[in-house]
Protein backbone atom coordinates (compact mmCIF):
# COMPACT_ATOMS: atom_id res chain seq x y z
CA UNK A 1 0.00 0.00 0.00
CA UNK A 2 1.41 3.40 -0.57
CA UNK A 3 2.29 5.79 1.91
CA UNK A 4 0.24 9.15 2.14
CA UNK A 5 3.58 10.92 0.95
CA UNK A 6 4.00 9.03 -2.32
CA UNK A 7 3.47 11.25 -4.62
CA UNK A 8 0.73 10.30 -7.83
CA UNK A 9 2.48 9.72 -11.26
CA UNK A 10 2.89 12.27 -13.94
CA UNK A 11 4.47 10.55 -17.30
CA UNK A 12 5.50 13.73 -18.45
CA UNK A 13 6.29 11.84 -22.02
CA UNK A 14 2.82 10.39 -22.01
CA UNK A 15 1.29 13.48 -21.41
CA UNK A 16 2.83 15.63 -23.99
CA UNK A 17 2.35 12.38 -26.64
CA UNK A 18 -1.12 12.60 -25.81
CA UNK A 19 -1.09 16.78 -25.96
CA UNK A 20 0.34 15.34 -29.45
CA UNK A 21 -3.15 13.10 -30.36
CA UNK A 22 -5.20 16.15 -29.33
CA UNK A 23 -3.91 18.51 -31.33
CA UNK A 24 -4.43 15.67 -34.31
CA UNK A 25 -7.80 15.22 -33.07
CA UNK A 26 -8.89 18.93 -33.40
CA UNK A 27 -7.38 20.20 -36.12
CA UNK A 28 -9.06 17.04 -38.13
CA UNK A 29 -11.95 17.95 -36.98
CA UNK A 30 -11.69 21.75 -37.53
CA UNK A 31 -10.19 20.75 -41.31
CA UNK A 32 -13.45 18.80 -41.99
CA UNK A 33 -15.60 22.02 -40.85
CA UNK A 34 -16.72 21.40 -36.87
CA UNK A 35 -16.78 24.74 -35.44
CA UNK A 36 -18.10 26.40 -31.88
CA UNK A 37 -21.48 26.37 -31.53
CA UNK A 38 -23.42 28.71 -29.12
CA UNK A 39 -26.67 29.03 -31.06
CA UNK A 40 -28.19 27.50 -27.08
CA UNK A 41 -27.06 31.14 -25.81
CA UNK A 42 -29.99 32.09 -27.58
CA UNK A 43 -32.19 29.08 -28.22
CA UNK A 44 -32.56 26.70 -24.95
CA UNK A 45 -33.99 27.69 -21.49
CA UNK A 46 -30.89 26.75 -19.89
CA UNK A 47 -29.74 30.49 -20.03
CA UNK A 48 -31.11 34.15 -19.19
CA UNK A 49 -31.59 37.01 -22.00
CA UNK A 50 -27.90 37.04 -23.19
CA UNK A 51 -28.37 41.79 -23.19
CA UNK A 52 -29.59 41.19 -19.67
CA UNK A 53 -26.49 38.59 -18.76
CA UNK A 54 -24.05 41.38 -20.40
CA UNK A 55 -25.69 44.60 -19.03
CA UNK A 56 -27.36 43.70 -15.83
CA UNK A 57 -25.25 40.26 -14.90
CA UNK A 58 -25.01 41.35 -11.24
CA UNK A 59 -29.22 41.48 -11.14
CA UNK A 60 -30.14 38.42 -13.59
CA UNK A 61 -28.43 35.96 -10.94
CA UNK A 62 -29.61 37.35 -8.19
CA UNK A 63 -33.13 36.80 -9.71
CA UNK A 64 -32.07 33.65 -11.96
CA UNK A 65 -34.06 30.35 -10.23
CA UNK A 66 -34.59 27.98 -13.04
CA UNK A 67 -30.50 26.80 -13.10
CA UNK A 68 -27.97 26.66 -10.42
CA UNK A 69 -26.11 30.32 -11.04
CA UNK A 70 -22.55 29.30 -12.59
CA UNK A 71 -22.88 28.58 -16.10
CA UNK A 72 -24.73 32.19 -16.28
CA UNK A 73 -22.35 33.42 -14.76
CA UNK A 74 -19.31 32.86 -16.73
CA UNK A 75 -21.95 33.26 -19.52
CA UNK A 76 -22.13 37.04 -18.40
CA UNK A 77 -18.74 37.70 -17.92
CA UNK A 78 -17.76 36.15 -21.34
CA UNK A 79 -20.15 38.21 -22.87
CA UNK A 80 -18.82 41.98 -20.55
CA UNK A 81 -15.85 41.01 -22.44
CA UNK A 82 -16.85 41.15 -25.90
CA UNK A 83 -20.44 40.55 -27.21
CA UNK A 84 -18.60 38.34 -29.87
CA UNK A 85 -17.37 35.61 -27.35
CA UNK A 86 -17.23 32.66 -29.48
CA UNK A 87 -13.54 32.26 -29.68
CA UNK A 88 -13.35 32.65 -25.55
CA UNK A 89 -15.73 30.15 -25.12
CA UNK A 90 -14.32 27.55 -27.28
CA UNK A 91 -10.91 28.41 -25.74
CA UNK A 92 -12.74 27.85 -22.49
CA UNK A 93 -14.27 24.49 -23.80
CA UNK A 94 -11.30 23.30 -25.13
CA UNK A 95 -8.74 23.80 -21.92
CA UNK A 96 -12.26 21.66 -20.33
CA UNK A 97 -12.31 18.87 -22.99
CA UNK A 98 -8.09 18.56 -22.90
CA UNK A 99 -9.02 18.69 -19.16
CA UNK A 100 -11.24 15.51 -19.18
CA UNK A 101 -9.48 13.60 -21.45
CA UNK A 102 -5.90 13.92 -19.51
CA UNK A 103 -7.94 12.72 -16.06
CA UNK A 104 -9.12 10.15 -18.07
CA UNK A 105 -5.83 8.59 -19.03
CA UNK A 106 -4.70 9.73 -15.32
CA UNK A 107 -7.45 7.99 -13.42
CA UNK A 108 -6.86 4.70 -15.34
CA UNK A 109 -2.97 4.57 -14.13
CA UNK A 110 -4.06 5.30 -10.71
CA UNK A 111 -6.04 2.30 -10.57
CA UNK A 112 -3.72 -0.07 -12.23
CA UNK A 113 -3.87 0.14 -16.14
CA UNK A 114 -0.86 0.17 -18.40
CA UNK A 115 -0.40 3.38 -19.88
CA UNK A 116 -0.60 2.09 -23.52
CA UNK A 117 -4.09 1.06 -22.71
CA UNK A 118 -5.02 3.93 -20.85
CA UNK A 119 -3.84 6.22 -23.46
CA UNK A 120 -5.54 4.15 -26.56
CA UNK A 121 -8.97 4.31 -24.60
CA UNK A 122 -8.61 7.92 -23.29
CA UNK A 123 -7.68 9.02 -27.26
CA UNK A 124 -10.59 6.52 -28.47
CA UNK A 125 -12.92 8.95 -26.20
CA UNK A 126 -11.51 12.26 -27.12
CA UNK A 127 -12.00 11.11 -30.75
CA UNK A 128 -15.25 10.61 -30.53
CA UNK A 129 -18.35 12.17 -32.18
CA UNK A 130 -20.18 12.92 -28.78
CA UNK A 131 -16.76 13.66 -27.21
CA UNK A 132 -16.51 16.74 -30.16
CA UNK A 133 -20.01 17.83 -30.06
CA UNK A 134 -20.40 18.53 -26.68
CA UNK A 135 -16.62 20.16 -26.51
CA UNK A 136 -18.03 22.38 -29.24
CA UNK A 137 -21.70 23.09 -27.82
CA UNK A 138 -22.39 25.67 -25.45
CA UNK A 139 -23.56 23.94 -22.17
CA UNK A 140 -22.60 22.35 -19.21
CA UNK A 141 -22.32 18.64 -20.39
CA UNK A 142 -18.66 18.74 -20.82
CA UNK A 143 -17.73 21.47 -18.51
CA UNK A 144 -19.62 18.64 -15.87
CA UNK A 145 -17.59 15.66 -17.10
CA UNK A 146 -14.68 17.63 -17.11
CA UNK A 147 -15.33 18.47 -13.56
CA UNK A 148 -16.58 14.98 -12.60
CA UNK A 149 -12.88 13.36 -13.84
CA UNK A 150 -11.22 15.89 -12.27
CA UNK A 151 -13.00 15.59 -9.04
CA UNK A 152 -11.98 11.94 -8.46
CA UNK A 153 -8.44 12.72 -9.68
CA UNK A 154 -8.09 15.37 -6.97
CA UNK A 155 -9.74 12.89 -4.55
CA UNK A 156 -7.47 9.94 -5.17
CA UNK A 157 -4.49 12.25 -4.88
CA UNK A 158 -5.32 13.81 -1.94
CA UNK A 159 -5.49 10.13 -0.13
CA UNK A 160 -2.27 9.53 -1.25
CA UNK A 161 -0.53 12.23 -0.29
CA UNK A 162 -2.75 14.91 1.89
CA UNK A 163 -1.67 17.64 0.76
CA UNK A 164 -3.95 20.21 0.55
CA UNK A 165 -3.22 21.23 -2.99
CA UNK A 166 -5.26 18.37 -3.96
CA UNK A 167 -8.65 18.72 -0.78
CA UNK A 168 -8.58 22.06 -2.79
CA UNK A 169 -8.91 21.00 -6.04
CA UNK A 170 -11.85 18.12 -5.03
CA UNK A 171 -13.73 20.97 -3.11
CA UNK A 172 -13.65 23.42 -5.99
CA UNK A 173 -14.59 20.97 -8.68
CA UNK A 174 -17.30 19.43 -6.23
CA UNK A 175 -18.28 23.32 -5.80
CA UNK A 176 -18.22 23.72 -9.17
CA UNK A 177 -20.57 20.47 -10.59
CA UNK A 178 -23.02 21.72 -7.78
CA UNK A 179 -22.89 25.56 -8.92
CA UNK A 180 -23.29 24.26 -12.72
CA UNK A 181 -25.91 21.53 -12.79
CA UNK A 182 -28.87 20.68 -10.70
CA UNK A 183 -28.39 17.39 -10.32
CA UNK A 184 -25.89 18.05 -8.23
CA UNK A 185 -27.46 19.44 -5.36
CA UNK A 186 -26.41 20.64 -2.01
CA UNK A 187 -26.52 17.77 -0.51
CA UNK A 188 -24.21 16.18 -2.85
CA UNK A 189 -21.37 18.46 -1.53
CA UNK A 190 -22.23 17.63 1.52
CA UNK A 191 -21.77 13.89 1.22
CA UNK A 192 -18.56 14.52 -0.79
CA UNK A 193 -17.17 16.85 1.95
CA UNK A 194 -18.33 13.73 4.85
CA UNK A 195 -16.82 11.70 3.04
CA UNK A 196 -13.49 13.32 2.74
CA UNK A 197 -13.83 14.46 6.54
CA UNK A 198 -14.28 10.50 7.44
CA UNK A 199 -11.47 9.41 5.42
CA UNK A 200 -9.52 11.50 6.83
CA UNK A 201 -10.14 12.67 10.66
CA UNK A 202 -7.11 13.52 11.36
CA UNK A 203 -7.31 16.65 8.65
CA UNK A 204 -10.88 18.10 9.91
CA UNK A 205 -9.85 21.76 10.87
CA UNK A 206 -8.46 21.78 7.24
CA UNK A 207 -11.17 20.30 5.46
CA UNK A 208 -13.75 22.23 6.94
CA UNK A 209 -11.58 25.62 6.58
CA UNK A 210 -11.66 24.78 3.14
CA UNK A 211 -15.17 23.47 1.95
CA UNK A 212 -15.98 26.56 4.43
CA UNK A 213 -16.45 29.42 1.84
CA UNK A 214 -17.73 26.78 -1.29
CA UNK A 215 -20.94 25.97 1.49
CA UNK A 216 -21.51 29.08 1.92
CA UNK A 217 -21.65 30.10 -1.38
CA UNK A 218 -23.82 27.11 -2.47
CA UNK A 219 -26.25 27.19 0.82
CA UNK A 220 -26.69 31.05 -0.29
CA UNK A 221 -28.03 29.98 -3.67
CA UNK A 222 -30.88 27.91 -2.02
CA UNK A 223 -31.43 30.40 0.49
CA UNK A 224 -31.70 32.70 -1.53
CA UNK A 225 -34.49 31.54 -3.66
CA UNK A 226 -35.86 30.66 -0.29
CA UNK A 227 -36.43 34.18 0.65
CA UNK A 228 -36.96 35.55 -2.87
CA UNK A 229 -39.61 32.92 -4.38
CA UNK A 230 -40.20 30.69 -0.94
CA UNK A 231 -38.27 27.64 -3.32
CA UNK A 232 -35.54 26.41 -1.23
CA UNK A 233 -34.23 24.40 -4.61
CA UNK A 234 -31.70 25.61 -7.40
CA UNK A 235 -33.95 24.69 -10.32
CA UNK A 236 -37.86 24.95 -9.90
CA UNK A 237 -38.22 23.32 -13.41
CA UNK A 238 -37.74 19.94 -11.85
CA UNK A 239 -41.83 19.60 -11.45
CA UNK A 240 -41.98 19.95 -15.25
CA UNK A 241 -39.81 17.13 -16.01
CA UNK A 242 -41.52 14.86 -13.39
CA UNK A 243 -44.70 15.92 -15.73
CA UNK A 244 -43.37 14.59 -18.80
CA UNK A 245 -42.32 11.06 -16.98
CA UNK A 246 -46.41 11.01 -15.95
CA UNK A 247 -48.79 13.30 -16.94
CA UNK A 248 -46.70 14.33 -20.72
CA UNK A 249 -47.16 10.05 -21.53
CA UNK A 250 -50.87 9.23 -21.15
CA UNK A 251 -52.53 9.68 -24.40
CA UNK A 252 -54.74 13.10 -25.19
CA UNK A 253 -57.81 11.09 -24.81
CA UNK A 254 -57.52 10.02 -21.22
CA UNK A 255 -56.25 13.24 -20.63
CA UNK A 256 -58.60 15.10 -21.93
CA UNK A 257 -60.87 12.78 -19.33
CA UNK A 258 -59.17 13.40 -16.54
CA UNK A 259 -59.20 17.18 -17.00
CA UNK A 260 -63.11 16.97 -17.55
CA UNK A 261 -63.57 14.93 -14.28
CA UNK A 262 -60.87 17.57 -12.55
CA UNK A 263 -58.41 15.05 -11.40
CA UNK A 264 -55.95 17.07 -13.51
CA UNK A 265 -55.55 20.97 -14.25
CA UNK A 266 -56.09 22.43 -17.87
CA UNK A 267 -52.29 22.14 -18.01
CA UNK A 268 -52.33 19.13 -18.46
CA UNK A 269 -52.99 19.91 -22.33
CA UNK A 270 -50.52 22.72 -22.98
CA UNK A 271 -47.34 21.70 -23.95
CA UNK A 272 -44.64 22.01 -20.97
CA UNK A 273 -42.42 24.09 -23.44
CA UNK A 274 -45.65 26.56 -24.24
CA UNK A 275 -44.91 30.63 -23.60
CA UNK A 276 -47.07 32.52 -21.12
CA UNK A 277 -49.22 33.19 -23.84
CA UNK A 278 -50.97 29.46 -23.24
CA UNK A 279 -51.96 30.30 -20.17
CA UNK A 280 -54.80 32.44 -18.23
CA UNK A 281 -53.22 36.21 -17.99
CA UNK A 282 -53.06 36.05 -14.47
CA UNK A 283 -49.71 34.22 -14.74
CA UNK A 284 -48.05 36.77 -16.50
CA UNK A 285 -48.57 39.36 -13.64
CA UNK A 286 -45.84 39.67 -11.37
CA UNK A 287 -45.43 41.15 -8.10
CA UNK A 288 -45.34 45.23 -7.80
CA UNK A 289 -41.07 44.50 -6.46
CA UNK A 290 -40.30 42.48 -9.59
CA UNK A 291 -42.35 45.07 -12.34
CA UNK A 292 -38.62 46.05 -12.93
CA UNK A 293 -36.64 43.37 -13.06
CA UNK A 294 -36.73 42.29 -16.57
CA UNK A 295 -35.63 38.44 -16.07
CA UNK A 296 -38.41 37.87 -14.21
CA UNK A 297 -41.30 40.35 -15.67
CA UNK A 298 -40.91 39.67 -19.28
CA UNK A 299 -42.33 36.61 -21.09
CA UNK A 300 -39.68 36.28 -24.05
CA UNK A 301 -36.51 37.17 -24.33
CA UNK A 302 -34.72 40.34 -26.69
CA UNK A 303 -34.86 37.38 -29.39
CA UNK A 304 -38.24 36.50 -29.18
CA UNK A 305 -37.74 33.19 -27.09
CA UNK A 306 -39.76 32.00 -24.23
CA UNK A 307 -38.13 33.40 -21.15
CA UNK A 308 -38.50 30.33 -18.82
CA UNK A 309 -37.32 32.99 -15.95
CA UNK A 310 -40.54 34.29 -15.52
CA UNK A 311 -41.96 34.94 -12.02
CA UNK A 312 -45.26 33.49 -13.28
CA UNK A 313 -43.35 29.78 -14.44
CA UNK A 314 -42.86 28.89 -10.69
CA UNK A 315 -46.20 28.60 -9.92
CA UNK A 316 -47.15 26.81 -13.36
CA UNK A 317 -44.38 24.52 -12.79
CA UNK A 318 -45.87 23.82 -9.29
CA UNK A 319 -49.41 23.20 -11.02
CA UNK A 320 -47.80 20.42 -13.12
CA UNK A 321 -45.97 18.71 -10.36
CA UNK A 322 -49.50 18.21 -8.92
CA UNK A 323 -50.40 17.19 -12.02
CA UNK A 324 -47.51 15.12 -12.52
CA UNK A 325 -47.91 13.07 -8.95
CA UNK A 326 -51.89 12.78 -9.72
CA UNK A 327 -50.87 10.90 -12.39
CA UNK A 328 -48.29 8.40 -11.00
CA UNK A 329 -51.08 7.41 -8.27
CA UNK A 330 -53.86 6.84 -10.65
CA UNK A 331 -51.73 5.22 -13.71
CA UNK A 332 -48.28 4.54 -12.65
CA UNK A 333 -47.73 2.39 -15.55
CA UNK A 334 -47.18 5.79 -18.01
CA UNK A 335 -44.57 6.17 -15.21
CA UNK A 336 -42.89 2.66 -15.82
CA UNK A 337 -43.48 3.06 -19.44
CA UNK A 338 -41.49 6.46 -19.21
CA UNK A 339 -38.76 4.82 -17.75
CA UNK A 340 -38.38 2.03 -19.91
CA UNK A 341 -38.16 4.52 -22.54
CA UNK A 342 -35.63 6.66 -20.60
CA UNK A 343 -33.18 3.21 -19.81
CA UNK A 344 -33.44 2.40 -23.21
CA UNK A 345 -32.10 5.96 -24.15
CA UNK A 346 -29.95 5.95 -21.58
CA UNK A 347 -27.60 3.25 -23.76
CA UNK A 348 -27.83 4.81 -26.97
CA UNK A 349 -24.92 6.65 -27.97
CA UNK A 350 -24.60 10.22 -26.66
CA UNK A 351 -24.01 11.80 -30.28
CA UNK A 352 -27.90 10.12 -30.65
CA UNK A 353 -29.21 13.29 -28.98
CA UNK A 354 -29.79 16.20 -31.70
CA UNK A 355 -27.63 18.71 -30.71
CA UNK A 356 -25.88 21.47 -32.95
CA UNK A 357 -27.04 19.81 -36.21
CA UNK A 358 -24.37 21.81 -38.64
CA UNK A 359 -21.89 20.15 -36.56
CA UNK A 360 -23.92 16.63 -36.87
CA UNK A 361 -24.62 16.87 -40.41
CA UNK A 362 -20.12 17.29 -41.08
CA UNK A 363 -19.24 14.43 -38.68
CA UNK A 364 -21.44 12.27 -40.30
CA UNK A 365 -18.67 9.58 -41.69
CA UNK A 366 -17.88 9.24 -37.77
CA UNK A 367 -20.85 9.19 -36.35
CA UNK A 368 -21.33 5.96 -39.05
CA UNK A 369 -17.65 4.20 -37.99
CA UNK A 370 -18.75 4.83 -33.97
CA UNK A 371 -22.04 3.61 -34.28
CA UNK A 372 -20.87 0.61 -36.14
CA UNK A 373 -17.21 -0.34 -35.13
CA UNK A 374 -17.18 1.20 -31.40
CA UNK A 375 -20.67 1.00 -30.26
CA UNK A 376 -22.05 -2.07 -32.25
CA UNK A 377 -25.30 -0.51 -33.26
CA UNK A 378 -27.57 -2.89 -35.29
CA UNK A 379 -27.51 -2.10 -39.07
CA UNK A 380 -31.41 -3.13 -38.87
CA UNK A 381 -34.77 -1.45 -38.99
CA UNK A 382 -36.22 -2.74 -35.32
CA UNK A 383 -38.93 0.05 -35.37
CA UNK A 384 -41.88 -2.19 -36.45
CA UNK A 385 -40.97 -4.85 -34.34
CA UNK A 386 -40.33 -1.84 -30.45
CA UNK A 387 -41.99 0.67 -29.85
CA UNK A 388 -39.06 1.37 -27.34
CA UNK A 389 -36.89 1.42 -30.90
CA UNK A 390 -39.59 3.36 -32.92
CA UNK A 391 -39.41 6.01 -30.10
CA UNK A 392 -35.94 5.73 -29.16
CA UNK A 393 -35.81 7.24 -32.50
CA UNK A 394 -32.15 5.12 -33.17
CA UNK A 395 -31.49 1.44 -33.29
CA UNK A 396 -29.71 -0.37 -30.40
CA UNK A 397 -26.09 -0.25 -29.44
CA UNK A 398 -25.25 -3.39 -28.49
CA UNK A 399 -21.95 -3.09 -26.95
CA UNK A 400 -23.28 0.00 -25.36
CA UNK A 401 -26.15 -2.46 -23.92
CA UNK A 402 -23.85 -5.13 -23.14
CA UNK A 403 -20.77 -2.83 -22.14
CA UNK A 404 -21.84 -0.24 -19.67
CA UNK A 405 -23.82 -2.64 -17.09
CA UNK A 406 -20.28 -5.13 -17.97
CA UNK A 407 -17.58 -2.82 -16.88
CA UNK A 408 -20.13 -1.10 -13.63
CA UNK A 409 -20.38 -4.55 -12.10
CA UNK A 410 -16.87 -5.50 -12.83
CA UNK A 411 -16.36 -1.97 -10.63
CA UNK A 412 -18.59 -2.87 -8.33
CA UNK A 413 -17.02 -6.26 -7.74
CA UNK A 414 -13.25 -4.83 -7.61
CA UNK A 415 -14.83 -2.20 -4.65
CA UNK A 416 -16.42 -4.91 -2.89
CA UNK A 417 -13.82 -7.08 -3.03
CA UNK A 418 -11.13 -4.98 -2.25
CA UNK A 419 -8.70 -7.78 -2.86
CA UNK A 420 -5.66 -6.06 -4.93
CA UNK A 421 -6.47 -2.61 -4.19
CA UNK A 422 -5.17 0.81 -1.84
CA UNK A 423 -7.49 2.29 0.05
CA UNK A 424 -7.41 5.83 -1.96
CA UNK A 425 -7.96 3.26 -5.23
CA UNK A 426 -11.11 1.50 -3.34
CA UNK A 427 -12.05 4.55 -2.54
CA UNK A 428 -12.13 6.37 -5.81
CA UNK A 429 -13.66 3.33 -7.49
CA UNK A 430 -16.51 3.48 -5.11
CA UNK A 431 -16.74 7.62 -5.89
CA UNK A 432 -17.16 6.70 -9.28
CA UNK A 433 -19.51 3.97 -9.01
CA UNK A 434 -21.78 6.21 -7.18
CA UNK A 435 -22.03 9.20 -9.72
CA UNK A 436 -22.47 6.84 -12.56
CA UNK A 437 -25.13 5.17 -10.41
CA UNK A 438 -26.59 8.91 -9.10
CA UNK A 439 -26.98 10.33 -12.59
CA UNK A 440 -28.32 7.32 -14.65
CA UNK A 441 -30.92 6.57 -12.12
CA UNK A 442 -32.02 10.54 -11.58
CA UNK A 443 -31.61 11.12 -15.22
CA UNK A 444 -34.12 8.44 -16.14
CA UNK A 445 -36.29 9.29 -13.91
CA UNK A 446 -37.35 12.63 -14.45
CA UNK A 447 -36.12 12.36 -18.44
CA UNK A 448 -36.79 10.30 -21.23
CA UNK A 449 -35.47 12.74 -23.98
CA UNK A 450 -31.87 13.13 -22.89
CA UNK A 451 -30.40 10.47 -20.81
CA UNK A 452 -27.94 9.52 -23.66
CA UNK A 453 -26.71 13.52 -23.09
CA UNK A 454 -26.86 13.70 -18.95
CA UNK A 455 -24.79 9.81 -19.06
CA UNK A 456 -22.06 11.17 -20.91
CA UNK A 457 -20.73 13.06 -17.87
CA UNK A 458 -19.72 9.84 -16.49
CA UNK A 459 -18.18 8.15 -19.71
CA UNK A 460 -15.16 9.16 -19.03
CA UNK A 461 -15.47 6.94 -15.76
CA UNK A 462 -17.07 3.74 -17.71
CA UNK A 463 -13.91 4.27 -19.70
CA UNK A 464 -11.52 3.79 -16.97
CA UNK A 465 -13.62 0.89 -15.43
CA UNK A 466 -13.26 -0.54 -18.99
CA UNK A 467 -9.57 -0.24 -18.86
CA UNK A 468 -9.37 -2.52 -15.56
CA UNK A 469 -11.31 -4.87 -17.01
CA UNK A 470 -8.93 -5.46 -20.05
CA UNK A 471 -5.86 -5.25 -17.91
CA UNK A 472 -7.66 -7.84 -15.42
CA UNK A 473 -8.68 -9.92 -18.50
CA UNK A 474 -4.75 -9.47 -20.31
CA UNK A 475 -3.57 -10.93 -16.64
CA UNK A 476 -5.75 -13.61 -16.69
CA UNK A 477 -4.45 -14.88 -19.70
CA UNK A 478 -0.90 -14.36 -18.80
CA UNK A 479 -1.39 -16.29 -15.98
CA UNK A 480 -3.21 -19.37 -17.85
CA UNK A 481 -0.37 -19.51 -20.87
CA UNK A 482 2.15 -19.37 -17.46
Amino acid sequence: MKTPDTAPAYPLRWILGLGVVSLVVHLSYFAAGVKFDRASLDGIMHFLDAEMLRTQLFESILYLHIQPPLMNLVTGLVLKITPESTLIFHILFLVLGNALFLSVFLLQLRLGVSRSVAAVLASVFLASPAFILFEYFLLYTLPCAAFLAMAALCLVDYLQTRRVGWLVGFVLMVFLLCGTRSAFHLGYFVLAIGLILALDRAHWRRIAAVALVPFVLLFGFYFKNWVIFGEFTACTFVEKNLWIMTAGNINWDEKVQMVEQGELSEFALINRWASLDAYPDQYKEVPERFADIPVLSETHKRNGEVNYNHYGNIAICNIYGEDARAVLRAQPQAYVYAMALSWYRYFLPSHSVPVSPPNRAIMGPALRFYDTVVFGTLPVDLSGWSVLVKRGGHPPAVFLLVGLPLVFFYGAYRFLRGRGLTLPQRVLLGFMLFNIAMIAVMGCAFDFHETARYRFNTDGYSIVLLGMLITAVGQHLRRVRE
